[in-house]
């Protein structure tokens, strides 16, 4: 009897040990699994968040790819201008895209729109279409896709209403 006791003991946690075994073998294979288009692994751990809230030039941010990159985004009255940024959202990052698309809806109506990229830049993408700039200084909100790395982009454009600290006379936003 103490010998099947001991064998059922040895059973048991042999048994535990690879179920643990098992499952740390899982969770680790979890976290160091990073899809490409997808942030690196040390924005996965931190929070939602590790980024500054307004760009480097004080735009809005718009989050692609599970913040794998950003797009900063400024506007005055004549150009509404989309800069490509890295992960982090603090440095420009040169794309070999010549050209991005901005879907916005404003009171109803959808419309699609071109941006090019600046002249002399791979990081910078602008457009002076009278409706775009009206509508994105209106608020309007939309989406924007991108090719990066030979992979398509997307990110949600929502104005950022509550502009407490955010002065728009400080930049050109």
């Amino acid at each position: 009897m103490n010998r099947l006791f001991r064998l059922m003991f040895v059973g048991a946690l042999l048994l535990c040990a690879s179920v643990m075994i098992g499952c740390k073998s899982e969770s680790s294979e979890d976290s160091q699994t990073v899809t490409v288009d997808g942030p690196p692994p040390e924005s996965i751990e931190g929070s939602h968040h590790d980024h500054p809230e307004h760009g480097p030039n004080g735009g809005e941010l718009i989050e692609l790819g599970k913040e794998a990159f950003h797009l900063e985004m400024l506007h005055d009255a004549n150009v509404v201008t989309l800069n490509v940024l890295d992960s982090s959202a603090t440095q420009p990052i040169k794309v070999e895209a010549k050209q991005l698309t901005v879907n916005l809806k404003h009171d109803g109506e959808v419309r699609s729109f071109t941006l090019n990229a600046a002249e002399n830049s791979a990081s910078s993408f602008s457009g002076n279409d009278p409706q775009l700039v009206e509508w994105v200084g209106l608020g309007a909100e939309g989406a924007v896709t991108i090719q990066i790395q030979g992979k398509s982009y997307s990110g949600k454009i929502t104005h950022d209403h509550d502009h407490s600290g955010h002065d728009h006379e400080q930049h050109d936003h």
